[in-house]
């Protein structure tokens, strides 16, 4: 069977760190956040406030309930679609965690 586009998206991503510390209060899985950024921007979202709007709107479509169309959706969103700020925490993260000098720079 030949990848699908979302799958070599999901494969791409899955070689992004997460930066978060991760423990039993880490809520959201960093790979859907990203996802849910991805197709937020891919729908003119400018700010992390329409990324979570535009989440929210289209929940029914990301989950993984089947759709009236018998289509099984890719997210699973166990807790639901994050909140501003832990968009934010986390690419703040993501950011400090890249900007970190290489292991033997000098």
């Amino acid at each position: 069977m030949a990848p699908t586009k979302c799958m070599v998206l999901m494969e791409c991503l899955n070689e992004i760190d997460d930066q978060r510390k991760v423990n039993n209060l880490t809520r959201h899985d960093f790979w859907e956040m990203l996802v849910m950024a991805i197709a937020g921007v891919h729908s003119d979202c400018d700010r992390v406030e329409d990324i979570v709007a535009r989440a929210h709107s289209r929940e029914q479509w990301l989950c993984p309930a089947v759709s009236t169309l018998g289509v099984r959706r890719f997210l699973l969103l166990k807790n639901g679609v994050p909140s501003e700020d832990t968009f934010l925490h986390s690419f703040a993260c993501l950011i400090q965690g890249n900007s970190k000098p290489a292991s033997g720079a000098g």
